[in-house]
């Protein structure tokens, strides 16, 4: 296994950047990837039916497209957006932080001339069992990790991980970053020279120096720069609040700016940053927070579904 970001001092700093950022319910452009055979009788639809910690729920609300539909999770505004010819779709987060047990969905939805519906339901979120993982770091990698660092950061990420951007660009499922083999899996908690700090907030392939590495799907390059912590970093914005992070790069094949198509070649696998050996930290945020990307590889109805 070796050594990502992903510790307890920048889990402070993603921590503060993301407090600044205020989720409202918007309306955007028309959404791929979402079937219109999945709307029922039942207005509001949950998928998964039973999620774990990591998983990214989809919360799937027939309304017409020029209604206003304002979607909550435990209070707390998520973005909706509107399709063509289907539901209007708010997706919500969660990762080894969030509570076990019973949480609420609510929805509003407005029509001109009618007054506001409101729909609830609950969901229950299991354990996502994960494991740990224990690393011994040299003095001179760890030493990476300064308040300047996390600083440059923060301001590099804030802009890029807070994107909104109304149209999905993606359609169906994810694809793998890497053909390598993950040697360090989503959640794990992390020791760090026998001291406990944070759970992985990616996965990290076990690839050799050089080989290539892809663009999970479609979208357009937010971020392309070196950063301290990160190394070589490219950041894909999706589309409606999803992106994906691919850190420790060696090299380049993409500038800011660039539209991509998924599988579309974005760099290769390097040493950059804080780690202790070649290899690719992929991540992959829904609303800021940082989910299981490999949940994202499958056909999913109303999410990665064709």
């Amino acid at each position: 296994m070796r050594q990502s970001r992903r510790d307890a001092m920048r889990r402070g700093a993603h921590r503060l950047v993301w407090a600044a950022v205020l989720l409202v319910a918007a309306s955007g452009a028309p959404a791929g990837a979402v079937s219109p055979s999945l709307v029922g009788a039942d207005a509001l639809q949950l998928t998964p039916a039973a999620p774990v910690q990591g998983d990214t729920l989809v919360v799937l609300v027939d309304a017409a497209p020029n209604a206003r539909v304002a979607v909550t999770f435990d209070g707390s505004a998520v973005p909706a957006y509107a399709a063509v010819g289907g539901p209007w779709r708010a997706l919500v987060g969660t990762d080894p932080d969030t509570a076990l047990g019973a949480h609420s969905v609510g929805v509003a939805i407005a029509r001109p001339g009618v007054a506001a519906t409101r729909l609830a339901r609950t969901v229950r979120v299991a354990s996502g069992h994960f494991g740990v993982r224990r690393l011994t770091l040299p003095p001179q990698t760890i030493g990476l990790v300064t308040s300047a660092n996390l600083a440059i950061e923060a301001r590099a990420l804030g802009p890029v991980l807070g994107r909104r951007t109304p149209t999905a660009w993606w359609t169906g499922a994810f694809v793998r970053p890497s053909s390598a083999p993950i040697d360090s899996p989503y959640g794990e908690q992390s020791f760090y020279n026998g001291r406990r700090e944070w759970w992985h907030a990616g996965v990290d392939f076990d690839a050799p120096a050089g080989a290539s590495v892809v663009a999970a799907s479609a979208g357009i390059v937010a971020l392309a720069r070196a950063l301290p912590l990160g190394g070589n970093t490219v950041v894909i914005d999706h589309g409606q609040g999803v992106v994906t992070e691919y850190l420790h790069l060696s090299a380049f094949a993409v500038r800011e700016g660039d539209r991509i198509a998924q599988g579309a070649a974005i760099g290769r696998i390097g040493a950059t940053g804080l780690v202790t050996g070649p290899g690719l930290h992929w991540g992959l945020y829904v609303n800021g927070l940082p989910v299981n990307p490999l949940g994202w590889l499958q056909p999913r109805a109303g999410l990665t579904a064709p």
